[in-house]
């Protein structure tokens, strides 16, 4: 599957999935412009890109100035819009509600729901995103859709996130844009580690018993960002991609 002439803004590239979607799609000829905050971390990821001419920018998402400044320089300077763009930054959040504040409820919304659609907003301005159309990939999760206790919180940012895309794939039909999510079960990354290491054996087990699958490699993911954001899925939009492991098969 080649994606030359595609240039993709990917969100959240210093890690995780965002990291090797970064890599893969480098290697099937995209042109890429990364977004994280550490910049340690990006030069690493454009380092492990193939090919030429990507680009990043260190910032914080919640910066919608910035966040315009980054993506509206890095079209408007080569001259070369943007065909795609990948939602892929996130903070977990397992906290029972009788303890979450509302500064957490706003931060976890400010990181995982509210950009997706800021940047969606910034891309549609001129010269920022191709007049042919394209694709933007937002990253949700399996608990997008299904409830766990201790995550009203992430269930509800992720489950904007889908609603949300699902009513920008109709807005944006008439500019031959598709809207689509990708709704992961837990895959091995730097963050679901942590999670796994700061709980009890007995609880791990019981994670791994929700996936019949077994827990997931950030490659399913990348998978299927790439058929999302090429054109072999030219007549999809505004679905919800579950790449679970058969968690939500249950």
């Amino acid at each position: 599957m080649s994606l030359a002439e595609k240039k993709i803004l990917i969100i959240g590239a210093s890690s995780g999935i965002g990291r090797a979607a970064a890599i893969d799609l480098s290697k099937k000829g995209a042109q890429l412009v990364l977004i994280a905050r550490s910049e340690d971390k990006l030069k690493e990821v454009v380092a492990l890109c193939e090919g030429e001419g990507h680009t990043y920018f260190s910032l914080d998402v919640k910066d919608e100035n910035a966040l315009e400044a980054a993506i509206s320089s890095s079209a408007k300077e080569t001259g070369i819009p943007f065909t795609s763009f990948v939602y892929s930054a996130g903070m977990e959040g397992t906290i029972p509600l009788k303890f979450a504040k509302t500064e957490f409820l706003e931060d976890i919304l400010k990181v995982n729901t509210i950009p997706a659609l800021l940047i969606t907003k910034i891309l549609q301005k001129k010269g920022n995103f191709s007049l042919e159309g394209g694709s933007l990939v937002f990253v949700s999760s399996v608990m997008g859709s299904l409830g766990q206790p201790a995550k009203a919180a992430y269930c509800m940012s992720k489950g904007g996130l889908i609603a949300a895309s699902k009513a920008l794939a109709l807005e944006l039909a008439s500019k031959k844009i598709r809207v689509n999510c990708i709704s992961p079960g837990m895959v091995e990354t730097e963050m679901s580690s942590k999670i796994l290491d700061s709980i009890s054996d007995e609880n791990v087990n019981e994670i791994k018993k929700m996936h019949p699958l077994g827990i997931g490699e950030v490659g399913d993911i990348v998978n299927g960002i790439e058929f999302l954001v090429s054109d072999n899925s030219k007549w999809i939009t505004g679905i919800d991609l579950l790449i679970d492991g058969g968690y939500s098969a249950q």
